[in-house]
């Protein structure tokens, strides 16, 4: 067994977020209930204390998040956000590889619902992302990958 502070450091908390039973393969049984996922997530980070180290190349939990395979669907990834947001997950700590924060990936990846949610929790997508690499903030990112829908939305919130 692999002790819990081993695998919290090497980004073990991520493993509830693969959904590895809903890909394809022989192993996958898509019949099978998709919110025991989420409820061992949920009981992963009660026993833990706030999801806020980073791991392999600077990522967090909610950077993590944003990437959880097509096959999670968007209330999906949500849920996981919230649950995330609300143990005490940062939202302002840049990963190594793309100098950016969970909004900036949610930009990049065009997670419409978790840029809505980020935005909704505080994060912070043009004034206090000044600080970032140009090409790094969250607008360049949904502006480089065409994401017009997430660029009218960035816009939007920075005048309110």
């Amino acid at each position: 067994m692999i002790p819990l502070q081993l695998c919290l450091e090497t980004g073990g908390l991520a493993r509830p977020l693969e959904f590895w039973n809903y890909w394809i393969g022989p192993w996958c049984h898509h019949e099978w209930d998709r919110t025991t996922y989420l409820a061992c997530f949920k009981m992963i980070m009660e026993r833990i204390g706030p999801p806020n180290r980073q791991h392999r190349f600077g990522l967090t939990l909610l950077h993590e998040i944003v990437t959880m395979g097509d096959h999670v669907t968007n209330q999906e990834r949500v849920a996981f956000a919230v649950a995330a947001l609300d143990a005490g997950a940062p939202m302002d700590l840049r990963d190594d590889l793309l100098k950016s924060t969970p909004l900036g990936w949610a930009c990049r990846w065009g997670r419409e619902e978790l840029v809505h949610l980020f935005l909704d929790r505080g994060a912070d997508s043009l004034e206090l992302e000044a600080d970032a690499e140009p090409w790094a903030t969250p607008l360049a990112g949904a502006e480089k990958k065409g994401h017009d829908g997430i660029v009218a939305m960035l816009r939007e919130h920075r005048q309110c």
